[in-house]
């Protein structure tokens, strides 16, 4: 045992080591300070901004679950049956959404402002409000859309998202052996 925790510990050594450190210049310490300070604040918020973030329509699969990623899951009959569902890309300047099975079905919001509540997030477009509030913080988030009505055929909205790159930790993540 002691002989692998040996080995372990002078492994982390070796690759922890830089083989040529860097001088630091005086003349940049500023630009170090910030680059940090912006860092830290990019870490804090990143659970909380949906901002560069690919969402993912997700269903309620079983609601007396108390283990997140068993009460939700993927929407069955939008992502396996009708293939209608959409998906919501945002960007700082778009609201983009795209079918779930066809790439080439999507359509696209110009954000006019962005704000960023406790526990909410409002995009506000010229047509309508994105309203995303945080129900859970794996994220979950429940979307309520205000204002005009958006045409969304073979675009269906669902009520709940999550971060596309967390699918693969919900129980039910894929269509599983369905051939619709």
């Amino acid at each position: 045992m002691k002989i692998i925790i040996t080995i372990i510990l002078g492994v982390f050594i070796c690759f922890g080591c830089e083989r040529n450190p860097k001088q630091i210049n005086n003349n940049n310490k500023s630009n170090t300070t910030i680059n940090t300070e912006n860092n830290i604040k990019n870490s804090n918020s990143e659970k909380r901004s949906i901002e560069q973030l690919n969402l993912i329509p997700i269903d309620t699969v079983d609601s007396k679950s108390e283990n997140i990623y068993k009460k939700y899951g993927i929407e069955f009959s939008g992502n396996c049956y009708t293939c209608d569902l959409a998906e919501i890309a945002i960007t700082e300047q778009t609201l983009k959404l795209t079918n779930v099975c066809d790439v080439n079905l999507n359509r696209e919001f110009e954000i006019i402002k962005i704000t960023n509540a406790k526990s909410e997030i409002e995009i506000k477009t010229q047509q309508s409000d994105f309203i995303f509030t945080e129900i859970d913080k794996t994220p979950i988030y429940e979307l309520k859309i205000t204002g005009k009505e958006i045409n969304t055929e073979n675009l269906r909205i669902s009520k709940y998202y999550t971060l596309k790159k967390l699918l693969k930790k919900f129980e039910q993540h894929d269509c599983g052996d369905f051939e619709g």
